[in-house]
């Protein structure tokens, strides 16, 4: 059995074994007597709100390309069902590959998924990061909140300036590129010189639209989970709702298991506890959270798999 393999199971029941940990924690009988009680009807209501999200992530896909919606969307849902039944991001790839079928060149599809990755988190950080900072001002004196805030804007203030001057990395990888003579140091500053410079474009082109078709993806993820309190039976207020739910997407950053499977359901559940939310409110809702949205994204990847046009020539879209 090689590597890759041993890594891909382990994952998998690494995952399952963090689930039933938490069930267990939580108590089985009372998880059931609350499951048995949760409203049905506003799961199913959770699950169409959930459809919302996919559709912004697929058109994400589409303002980058002038590949077709229909098939954004199916390369969003392939990508999304094969990261949560495979360790390692291996969805993050097929994106890559499909977009390369489609006829965007390899370095602007691999532009692409890093552009969406990164306002992905920058659309949890702005969701969680101010939710954080007044649940800490509550918790931690009020000086120590003034040097946070003070170290945050001595890190970030020059990070923006560095990223609005206008070429200034693509100066220095250039200048890089034409004073260093070792030849392979030379072919990774190039390649990477190339790189940025069509990341650079895409920035350009569609940064205001970018931020604003992730955030309101991840919104409709946050309204899900608030849907699936109220199923149970338990309104949460949604500060607390999106504070768990951003933190928890973030804590999938790092592929540990296929999906964030256990990972995901542990960080809410914790979070949500220390507001006070029971813990057997706070597993049931963490594992039907990320089970309902995970189990969609199989379906819609698995049915998008069947229709995809891969078996057929592929015309040349972007």
């Amino acid at each position: 059995m090689n590597k890759k393999l041993t890594y891909r199971i382990f994952s998998i029941f690494l995952g399952i074994g963090i689930i039933a940990g938490l069930i267990i924690y939580a108590g089985t009988s009372e998880l059931l007597e609350l499951l048995s009680q949760t409203s049905l009807t506003l799961l199913f209501l959770s699950i169409l709100v959930s459809l919302f999200a996919w559709l912004f992530r697929a058109l994400f896909l589409k303002i980058h390309t002038k590949i077709k919606f229909a098939n954004c969307f199916r390369i969003i849902c392939i990508g999304y069902m094969l990261n949560a039944i495979l360790p390692a991001k291996a969805g993050d790839i097929n994106m890559i590959y499909s977009l390369k079928q489609k006829g965007v060149s390899l370095v602007r599809s691999v532009n692409i998924l890093i552009h969406y990755r990164i306002m992905d988190l920058f659309s949890l950080l702005v969701i969680s990061l101010p939710l954080l900072l007044i649940y800490m001002k509550n918790k931690i004196p009020e000086n120590i909140i003034h040097y946070l805030v003070i170290i945050g804007a001595i890190i970030t203030i020059p990070a923006l300036i560095l990223v609005d001057r206008k070429g200034l990395i693509s100066k220095l990888l250039l200048f890089l590129e034409e004073k260093i003579s070792i030849n392979f140091l030379k072919k990774f500053i190039n390649k990477s010189h190339r790189l940025y410079s069509d990341y650079e474009i895409l920035l350009k082109t569609k940064k205001r639209w970018s931020a604003l078709i992730s955030f309101s993806g991840w919104l409709v993820e946050g309204l899900v989970s608030y849907a699936i309190a109220i199923a149970i039976g338990y309104p949460i207020s949604l500060y607390i709702i999106f504070l768990a739910v951003s933190l928890g997407n973030i804590s999938k950053v790092i592929p540990i298991t296929p999906g964030g499977i256990g990972v995901y359901e542990t960080t809410v559940m914790l979070l949500l506890s220390i507001f006070g939310i029971p813990t057997q409110i706070s597993t049931l809702l963490a594992i039907l959270d990320h089970a309902i949205k995970t189990a969609l994204g199989i379906i819609l990847g698995s049915i998008s798999l069947i229709f995809s046009e891969s078996k057929n020539p592929l015309k040349r879209e972007a």
